[in-house]
């Protein structure tokens, strides 16, 4: 089977699933770039600053590096008995799926906001009412994707598919790892970009609920880079709440860095709203075996987290439902660290890049022999539309 993986450019969200498929299929897997080598692809661009992903990886193809790589690509894409897309440019697959060839399409949630303010995004759900076909199928980067497709219908309602960014996580021992953080105080670890939908404000909230509930022996690190307002803004609040014993802002640091001090936290707190399409810094911290607390309207949430089981979810952008999550495994260190070692194997097993690569190559092979296979959980398994409250 000839499979071809087309995205704009590889980076740390791409390489380890595209890794494992070529070591399932050889010279018969591509990832073909369509984008420019001096492009920066927005939040991916930090975790891939100074890594070189095109040594050892014979199975890119630039595309538009120069008119034969151009020819071959769409060669490549029209003869290939599956394509996994991000969608753009959609010109490059636009006749595949009118011919009913085989094509995936990944895609993180349309409604990031209220359907009011997010009218503007119907066009999208137009393109998949307009294309809609057997074949055509949907790789959802968000457990909420298909509460959007919902919208359309039944079309899609057999035709999406658990999916995610899958970040390469080393291998650790996660017991080892557990047993060397500090004893005297509670590490805990915020990690985002300071603007609104992440809500750095909630860290400084939990802080103080846990200082006023007498669980004072804590310490917050809130790591991203100063340079937005409201970092300045959360770093005045800071001096101004007294909470400088208790928090400290990073600034920006080396993604190799971040996963150091994830391995050192006990807990992991996520907040960021529905505005959060998928949320790899949530596989980092599963893989870096810290217990996680994270908000029920992100999209990896109700795919990577089960609630009570291994992590802990709250109800997004509330300070009460954080505190209550976060102050139980400060009193339960048993719980705490079980829920850390079940994250560390959800992530490295369950959820793994080399598991997606086998079941979306089983999956393809199944569709084109025309007759299905199904998984009950994980990747490439069904996904069905979903509600927030059912989460917690």
């Amino acid at each position: 089977m000839l499979f071809v993986n087309l995205n704009s450019k590889i980076h740390g969200h791409q390489a380890a699933l595209a890794d494992a498929m070529y070591s399932i299929l050889g010279d018969n897997f591509y990832f073909i770039e369509f984008g420019s080598n001096s492009r920066q692809y927005g939040s991916f661009s930090g975790s891939s600053k100074g890594v070189d992903y095109y040594k050892d990886r014979p199975y890119i193809l630039k595309m538009f590096e120069s008119e034969a790589n151009t020819e071959k690509a769409k060669e490549l894409i029209a003869k290939a008995d599956a394509v996994r897309t991000g969608g753009e440019p959609f010109e490059l697959v636009r006749d595949r799926i009118k011919e009913g060839k085989l094509t995936f399409r990944s895609t993180e949630r349309f409604f990031k906001g209220p359907l009011w303010r997010d009218v503007f995004r119907t066009r999208a759900l137009y393109h998949f009412l307009k294309y809609s076909n057997p074949n055509y199928r949907i790789l959802c980067l968000s457990a909420y994707m298909a509460n959007d497709l919902s919208l359309l219908g039944k079309r899609y309602i057999d035709k999406c598919y658990k999916f995610a960014y899958f970040t390469t996580v080393p291998q650790i021992d996660v017991d080892k790892i557990i047993n060397n953080r500090r004893k005297d105080k509670i590490q805990i670890i915020w990690c985002a970009r300071f603007i609104d939908w992440k809500h750095p404000e909630l860290p400084l909230k939990l802080a103080k609920r846990l200082i006023q509930s007498g669980r004072d022996n804590f310490e917050i690190q809130m790591v991203g880079a100063n340079t937005t307002p409201l970092w300045h803004k959360i770093s005045q609040q800071v001096q101004k709440d007294h909470l400088v014993n208790h928090i400290t802002l990073t600034g920006g640091i080396p993604n190799l860095e971040v996963l150091e001090r994830m391995r050192n936290s006990h807990i992991f707190i996520f907040t960021s709203d529905r505005g959060e399409g998928w949320g790899a810094v949530l596989n980092e911290a599963m893989g870096a075996g810290c217990a996680c607390v994270a908000s029920n309207e992100i999209g990896a949430v109700p795919f990577l987290l089960k609630n009570n089981k291994n992590g802990l979810i709250f109800k997004s952008c509330s300070d009460e439902s954080l505190f209550e999550r976060v102050a139980y495994l400060y009193d339960n260190p048993g719980v705490r660290d079980e829920y850390a070692r079940k994250a560390y194997h959800t992530i490295t097993t369950d959820w793994s890049a080399q598991l997606a690569a086998e079941r979306l190559v089983s999956l393809s092979e199944s569709i084109l022999a025309g007759q299905e296979i199904s998984f009950e959980e994980g990747p490439c398994s069904k996904a069905v539309p979903l509600k927030y409250k059912n989460m917690i």
